[in-house]
């Protein structure tokens, strides 16, 4: 029998003190401008407080700013749209 299938069912990589396990999983409300321009803000105060490493933040603020775009570019896509629509009537 492996050393693994001798381990305690219960037991799971997030009870098992395992240092790979990932972290749990945050749900962030980050479906508009408004949302990003507040966990932008949030990330900044943390990074600047020391509470996270100065690299991380760079590399979260470059996914949320990726995210900005994505969401600007949709809410563009939407207003043409419209637009497009009312002059048709």
């Amino acid at each position: 029998m492996a050393a693994n299938d001798m381990r305690d069912e219960d037991e799971t990589r997030a009870n098992a003190g395992d240092p790979a396990a990932p972290p749990a999983r945050m749900r962030l409300p980050l479906k508009t401008m408004d949302d990003v321009k507040a966990e932008l803000a949030r990330l900044y105060r943390d990074g600047k407080a020391g509470k996270r490493d100065i690299a991380d933040v760079s590399k979260l603020a470059n996914v949320l700013s990726i995210l900005g775009r994505l969401i600007e570019g949709a809410e563009l896509a939407d207003r043409i749209a419209a637009l497009e629509e009312g002059s048709k009537r």
